[in-house]
């Protein structure tokens, strides 16, 4: 007879799993207090673990499992000696644990008290399961609810026992699985002593550098040092796609590790309703696509391509947003990305498809229109999940994988300054344009420098992305605008350079000019826009995108 212990958080499926091992084979069972509680009631005969280690369950429940009469069955070899060892102690081998943790990542969603987490800290079980997989070559782990079904099929495949193929691909999983755990509790403390750290008078460097014209470098007086000296990155396969960045390239998306950030919260950050399987592409795009909804004020319209807007806007309502941002470039829009920041109605959905696009994406989507989305079965329909729109201070750092040159980890943008913050350093500050110079900064920030971005009404008018030189970003920019730029805001991600630039935006209409700031020659930039009537404001923030 075989001897399963068993001690589990989660008690989802126990019962019909060990229902299932008893078809093939009869089992022991040995389960701690309340665990055992549960099989009894559900009419599994099983002994406790106190009657193994004749010692109680003390402080608390914390002190259960951690016996040598329990970790000696577990860690005994199949060899001669070691069963004589267990003889002479009165011991039986186990052979099958059954045990799942605390739950301390589902905790984290509940931002307890650090006292409170603390105690979701797993080590007994922790210790099970490391023993076990230690151990594959006599015992099997299953250490997640989501196992018990595959390992019945395994093991029915097998005449009822457990191979040495499958204890080996268990002991795997269970050590990813207090891998991915460790990680969660060292991210979790990681960042209290950070907050704790940064909490007792650590003045960070950016503070400062708001509103002052000069231009911050986004970095912190305790934010380099306060990064680890090592970090693990622990990431699981989500879904399979359709191809990378090219048809040739095979992709896979990965779910964020546990305890990243907010990611418990919104992944994944969308559902898709219908449509092609996803690629590569579809997933970045659609990153971009909420990056520049989060940035604007409600009803809003945003068509990425190739990660970059071919046209944002506000307005009054959904359509007005969408009609402005079509707009901007139609044929730009052909096979683009639409997003919207309410929800898509069927006479919206209908202007949507009226040419080829790749994605629809909004927080829902009217029972018309998805009437009007279905004709198009290929459309891809993704429902963006509640939450996902919105600004969290949690987003704190970005990653570079940069293969031979290893990785750099910095900090994301600092959260945009307010518009009546920005320093006026020519002329009076624009009030009736206020709308638009915060909209302007809003997208300039995430478009690819070189850039520069016109607006005017909660419009886009032009942009100049990805340019070597900004004079060349400046001139597209305006070209694109037309007779429209006169009267509109036009923005830069970084300082300017030189006066060439002003001397566009003067021939071009432009009233305002929004810019970091912080250049050798802002003397000669801000002289050329008093005598061409610009108004310059600084923001003393630079947000230059590689």
């Amino acid at each position: 007879m075989s001897t399963a212990l068993i001690s589990v958080s989660d008690k989802t499926g126990l019962v019909e799993f060990l229902n299932g091992l008893k078809k093939h084979q009869d089992y022991k069972f040995l389960a701690t207090s309340s665990t055992a509680k549960h099989l009894k009631e559900n009419g599994i005969d099983c002994s406790t673990v106190e009657s193994l280690t004749k010692f109680p369950e003390i402080l608390g429940g914390r002190v259960k499992t951690l016996h040598p009469n329990v970790f000696a069955g577990i860690l005994a070899r199949a060899t001669d000696e070691d069963r004589k060892c267990l003889k002479e102690l009165g011991l039986d081998e186990i052979d099958l644990v059954v045990v799942n943790l605390y739950p301390f990542e589902k905790k984290l969603k509940e931002k307890l008290e650090e006292n409170k987490m603390v105690e979701e800290i797993d080590i007994g079980g922790v210790s099970l399961i490391r023993a076990a997989a230690k151990n594959f070559d006599r015992v099997s782990i299953v250490c997640e609810p989501s196992q018990y079904k595959p390992v019945l099929e395994a093991v029915g495949k097998n005449g009822g026992k457990f191979s040495k193929e499958i204890r080996r691909e268990l002991a795997r999983d269970a050590f990813e699985r207090t891998s991915n755990y460790d990680q969660a509790i060292f991210t979790y403390l990681h960042a209290q002593t950070e907050q704790a750290t940064c909490g007792a008078g650590h003045k960070h460097a950016h503070d400062a550098a708001q509103g002052s014209g000069g231009t911050s470098n986004g970095g912190t007086e305790c934010g380099g040092d306060s990064l680890p000296s090592l970090i693990k990155i622990s990431l699981s396969q989500y879904q399979k796609l359709r191809y990378g960045e090219n048809p040739h390239q095979s992709a896979v998306w990965y779910a964020p590790p546990p305890g990243h950030a907010d990611a418990d919260l919104t992944f994944p950050p969308f559902e898709q309703l219908q449509g092609k399987e996803l690629s590569s592409n579809n997933i970045v795009d659609t990153y971009a696509l909420v990056r520049f909804l989060k940035e604007l004020d409600r009803p809003a319209a945003c068509i990425i391509k190739h990660n970059n807007p071919c046209g944002v806007a506000l307005g009054k309502t959904l359509d007005e947003a969408f009609e402005k941002a079509y707009s901007t470039d139609p044929l730009s829009a052909f096979g683009g990305i639409f997003g919207f920041t309410g929800e898509v109605g069927g006479d919206l959905a209908q202007k949507v498809v009226r040419d080829f696009i790749e994605i629809v994406a909004a927080p829902s989507f009217s029972p018309e229109a998805m009437e009007v989305l279905k004709k198009k079965k290929n459309v891809r329909v993704l429902r963006l999940k509640p939450g996902i729109l919105e600004q969290r201070e949690s987003d704190k750092w970005q990653t570079r994988d940069m293969r031979d040159f290893g990785w750099i980890i910095e900090r994301s943008e600092e959260p945009t300054p307010e518009v009546e913050k920005f320093n006026c350093v020519t002329g009076d500050f624009p009030n009736h344009l206020k709308s638009d110079i915060k909209f302007a900064w809003g997208v300039v920030k995430h478009l690819t420098s070189n850039a520069i971005f016109v607006a005017k009404d909660g419009w886009s008018l032009g942009f100049g992305i990805g340019q070597t030189s900004r004079v060349a970003s400046v001139k597209i920019a305006l070209a694109q605008a037309g007779d429209k730029a006169r009267g509109a805001v036009l923005a830069s991600d970084a300082f300017f350079p030189a006066t060439d630039n002003i001397e566009e935006a003067a021939k071009a209409g432009i009233s305002v000019i929004v810019q970091p700031g912080g250049s050798i020659k802002d003397a000669d930039v801000i002289a050329a826009c008093k005598e061409k009537g610009i108004t310059m404001l600084f923001t003393g923030q630079r947000c230059f995108k590689h």
